[in-house]
């Protein structure tokens, strides 16, 4: 008796959990490694009182990536701050290894309504509060003292959860024949994405839509050519950041105010981060096995000034807290090391894509679009370490895992 309430309460935390990716990603996106943690404590808790057995696969590959932020530490440029943020990365690792191994063979029934329900709904909040103003998020965060920030800062991380799960969300709609709930999910989406204030997120759109129809109607190969691509993109990247990124800085075009597209609101958006990631490639080159230690990226190139191209606007710090490109971070603070350690980890991703692919058009197309979508939005936005995103990725991951115990996915 006793037993079955236990496996009850864990099933409860399983369906919170995944129903609650999406609004916390929204309302507040730094309270999704709480969730990673709810579910990766509830998981060892319920494995030791059934005695369950663990999976240890994949298990080489997270232990070797807390190895190389751990041993980062004896070479890094700033050993407090690396001490500092080890226990943090590793905990969250640790977490994401529990939960993708442990949690995700537990049966979760209509996980096509678990996810698409919050994401419609969520959906709605953001139309609602860019399209009329409601200021529904404004108004909860007040009620927990939190001072709105800025229109990208109150839409961007929401934008950017939406838009990496709703490939896969419209594949499981269409997969249970639901077209309506589908349509429903790709359009609004999509709508909140073209009229918000992301850009990562509409490049993602587009790239993601593109990848979706090549995936579905060449086949698992497709996704193999796109994984052999980004290989060689992550080991160049360095070297493309510093060589081939600047000269597109340094393009001369005005637009039709006769201004340097450099000035425009976009442009000084994508001109900041080629100043950056040029910066960090030249850094990289000089420490490229090691890397400068965990952390230590928010530390470095504070008093440089960065001169925008044909302008005469500078920019204060040669890196703003992060790079802003998950990979060159990688590169940046772990070093090849590190690269080695994400490429094993990709590997397996592109692995598990390829094979849902062949089991399955649209459910396999999902899941690869999900990930195409997740590889563009790490290689524009975001801090690979921040807490929230690490999580945020590995509850999507959950999310795609689960699907794998539902016995309505169609071949």
């Amino acid at each position: 008796m006793i037993n079955k309430y236990l496996k009850n309460s864990f099933n409860y935390i399983n369906y919170f959990t995944l129903a609650c990716i999406i609004p916390i990603g929204y309302f507040a996106p730094l309270g999704e490694w709480l969730l990673l943690s709810l579910i990766s404590v509830a998981t060892l808790i319920n494995a030791f009182i059934n005695n369950d057995k663990i999976n240890l696969n994949n298990l080489l590959i997270f232990i070797f990536s807390i190895l190389v932020i751990c041993i980062s530490y004896f070479w890094s440029i700033n050993p407090d701050r690396t001490y500092e943020v080890i226990g943090p990365i590793s905990g969250i690792i640790i977490a994401i290894f529990i939960s993708l191994n442990i949690t995700a063979k537990n049966k979760i029934f209509k996980i096509d309504n678990v996810i698409g329900v919050p994401l419609l709904l969520v959906s709605l909040c953001i139309f609602l509060d860019m399209k009329f103003n409601t200021e529904i998020r404004s108004s909860l965060a007040l009620l927990v003292g939190d001072e709105p920030t800025s229109r990208s800062a109150n839409f961007g991380r929401g934008i950017i959860i939406l838009i990496m799960i709703m490939p896969f969300s419209v594949a499981l709609y269409l997969n249970s024949g639901k077209i309506f709930l589908a349509l429903s999910v790709l359009i609004l989406v999509s709508i909140i994405v073209i009229i918000g204030p992301n850009h990562s997120a509409k490049i993602a759109l587009l790239i993601a839509t593109f990848s979706a129809l090549i995936i579905y109607f060449l086949g698992p190969r497709s996704f193999l050519y796109f994984f052999l691509i980004s290989i060689i993109f992550i080991l160049l990247l360095p070297i493309i950041s510093t060589k081939l990124l600047p000269s597109i800085g340094n393009i001369k075009k005005n637009n039709y105010y006769d201004i340097p597209w450099q000035e425009t609101a976009l442009g000084g958006s994508i001109i900041h981060r080629l100043l950056v990631w040029e910066y960090v490639g030249n850094q990289v080159s000089n420490k490229p096995l090691k890397g400068h230690g965990a952390g230590t990226s928010r530390m470095m190139g504070q008093n440089i000034i960065l001169n925008v191209p044909n302008t005469k606007r500078e920019i204060k710090g040669g890196i703003p807290l992060h790079p802003h490109n998950n990979f060159l971070e990688i590169w940046l603070e772990l070093g090849f090391l590190g690269i080695i350690a994400i490429i094993l980890l990709w590997v397996k991703i592109i692995r598990y894509g390829i094979k849902k692919r062949k089991e399955s058009y649209i459910i396999g197309t999902g899941i690869c679009s999900s990930i195409v979508t997740i590889f563009i939005i790490s290689n524009l936005s975001f801090g690979v370490f921040q807490a929230w995103w690490m999580s945020s990725i590995a509850l999507i991951f959950l999310v795609i895992f689960q699907s794998n115990n539902n016995k309505n996915i169609n071949s």
